[in-house]
């Protein structure tokens, strides 16, 4: 099977959308099918070899404002012009977009004219301002929409959406890399940092909360002196977070890091937080980076946003609290560390839950799914 992938963000650039991307066109490969990657932004540094044995074609103009409306607008039309001239020389048997309503309208577009169909995958919580049921038009020539949350299916369903049109299919995680990190690196971590250790992974932007999260670590620092939080990721709230903790210790920005130091992190850390709040235009899907922190066999608190609650069980593999709340987050976070014994329970549920969400399950229910529209 030849497969379009048109996807506006993708590693080098950080994101749980981008490793989506990446890793599942991985496996598709591994399952025998072609994917060729149409991509608006791949991050400035250089491509590890997993990414250049893709093919892939990137978007020009280049210097257009990342995350703008414009930008956005002319990578789908560039990726519709695309796709439709290496159509005509070596035909595609399926259209995967990633995005929403704009990706929606131009791959439908796009399927239409090539009269092939056309998949979806939402991974973001849609803008509340454009849940009308107007614009269900926007995926009338999409053949199916892969939602990864329920939360994300239930508003589509809302604006009148198909329910035939939709499934829901989390993102996944590679359990291997996890399996195999290396325990004596993961040791020389944990000895860099006081203990316990608090961890975040995602972009600094003012939807990831992490205001909020800072908030609550001030309030844990004046109960224990030895307490650390590692933030990992790059965004423009960067200065901002910078600013609000220049007086608090032990708290570590560590910027972009390479996957695998990411599960380095993660398996040295002790508690895992999801401080995600909802805001119109930016809602959470199901976060990558709970996943991963699950694999990783670590306690969650997440609020109650997107995913968060698809995926934490309240008192069972973590706790939830509501969003833009520092003293429930704290509270939370106290609970766990406290008890020794809570750590372990919840560290073997999320050892065990995340079984079900190991890349090749999860890339071959997409490929269920393609078969279900050929």
């Amino acid at each position: 099977m030849r497969i379009a992938r048109i996807i506006e963000y993708f590693p080098q650039h950080v994101g749980g959308m981008e490793r989506h991307g990446l890793i599942l066109s991985q496996e598709q490969v591994k399952l025998g099918h072609e994917v060729n990657v149409f991509i608006g932004y791949g991050g400035d540094n250089q491509r590890s070899d997993l990414e250049n044995s893709l093919m892939s074609d990137l978007m020009p103009l280049q210097f257009l404002p990342l995350y703008s409306k414009m930008r956005r607008i002319w990578f789908n039309f560039w990726a519709y012009i695309k796709v439709k001239k290496i159509h005509q020389k070596n035909p595609f048997d399926i259209i995967h977009l990633h995005g929403d309503f704009i990706e929606g309208f131009f791959g439908g577009r796009l399927s239409k004219k090539l009269g092939i169909p056309a998949v979806i995958t939402i991974h973001a919580g849609l803008n509340k301002r454009l849940l009308k049921p107007k614009n269900a038009a926007y995926f009338k020539n999409i053949a199916k929409i892969i939602c990864v949350s329920n939360e994300i299916a239930g508003d589509l369903e809302k604006i009148r959406v198909s329910k035939e049109k939709i499934t829901v299919i989390s993102s996944g995680v590679y359990l291997k890399e996890f399996n195999e990190a290396d325990r004596n690196i993961i040791s020389n971590l944990r000895d860099k940092y006081l203990k316990p250790i608090l961890i975040s992974v995602g972009v600094l932007r003012i939807s990831k909360g992490y205001a909020y999260l800072i908030e609550a670590y001030k309030k844990l620092k004046q109960e224990y002196i030895s307490l650390s939080l590692i933030l990992i990721g790059d965004g423009p709230e960067k200065n901002n977070l910078d600013r609000e903790s220049k007086n608090l210790g032990d708290i570590y920005f560590l910027g972009h890091q390479d996957h695998g130091k990411i599960v380095e992190y993660l398996k040295a850390a002790d508690v895992f937080i999801s401080s995600s709040i909802d805001l119109p235009q930016d809602r959470e899907g199901t976060p990558t980076s709970i996943m991963e922190a699950m694999a990783a066999g670590l306690p969650v608190v997440a609020t109650r946003v997107g995913g968060g609650p698809y995926l934490i069980g309240d008192g069972i593999n973590g706790f939830l609290v509501n969003p833009k709340n520092p003293d429930e987050l704290a509270k939370a976070i106290i609970k766990i560390i406290n008890n020794p014994d809570l750590i372990s329970k919840m560290r073997a549920q999320n050892l065990e839950d995340i079984k079900q969400k190991d890349w090749p399950i999860i890339a071959k229910k997409i490929d269920e799914t393609y078969k279900s529209v050929l």
